[in-house]
């Protein structure tokens, strides 16, 4: 780790942080198989020590279903790249660039619940913009989530609101320089204004290695906002 980045994270080896996250999510329907777009967003601690910004075009692809037709489920293929500038207070910013490949499985699909099983794996170039020296990560996630979606006929008040709840685990297979994280858990609650617009709330725990090996853990308690936007079919 550089000199920088351990004045950055060395103050203490575990503390807990509060972010907040705001993200734009846009999607552009091409066809009834493919799709393109990807979050906007800044994510920030309470301690003002970093910004992050970023950018995540990306394109998704549904697979058409080769077994098991019968069965409510879908798969699809994505992959993209994210852009994220780390502006920190304490040391040199860090431009990351990260190429990702992915595969989900929603099943069961339903109109009231669906599951859906998430695989990622992430190259990370991480650039320190003081030098341009350049640090590469590999990270592969898996991620579960349900939603459960109120049709209002147990509350009739209740039609287009709905509870996400996802659990997401880290494998850091190759540690970058920082952001390295472990788990992260996030329940809310959303509503679907129509086909279009929809947003949701989430209250979430992260915990995260910020440097290479077991050093400067954080457990991070992240308040995030999330709007959605659907173009097409």
């Amino acid at each position: 780790m550089s000199p920088a980045f351990n004045t950055l994270f060395a103050q203490e080896s575990t503390k807990t942080t509060q972010q907040l996250w705001l993200d734009y999510n846009q999607k552009w329907q091409l066809s009834d198989r493919m799709s393109i777009g990807g979050p906007i967003g800044i994510k920030s601690i309470s301690t003002h020590a970093w910004n992050r910004y970023y950018v995540s075009p990306q394109i998704a692809y549904k697979v058409p279903k080769m077994m098991l037709k019968d069965l409510k489920y879908s798969e699809e293929l994505r992959g993209g790249v994210e852009f994220y500038y780390n502006q920190n207070t304490d040391g040199p910013d860090v431009l990351e660039i990260t190429p990702f490949q992915g595969y989900a499985l929603t099943w069961p699909n339903r109109e009231r619940l669906d599951i859906r099983h998430y695989v990622e794996l992430q190259e990370r170039f991480q650039l320190e913009t003081d030098n341009w020296h350049n640090k590469f990560g590999l990270k592969l996630s898996y991620e579960v989530s349900c939603t459960f979606k109120f049709q209002g006929d147990v509350w009739q008040y209740g039609k287009g609101f709905y509870m996400p709840v996802s659990l997401k685990f880290y494998w850091n297979l190759i540690d970058a320089v920082v952001f390295n994280n472990v788990f992260r858990i996030t329940p809310g609650l959303g509503y679907q204004f129509n086909h279009e617009w929809k947003a949701a709330f989430l209250l979430g725990y992260n915990r995260t290695r910020n440097g290479v090996g077991d050093q400067f853990k954080t457990n991070d308690i992240i308040y995030r906002f999330r709007v959605y936007r659907t173009f097409g079919k």
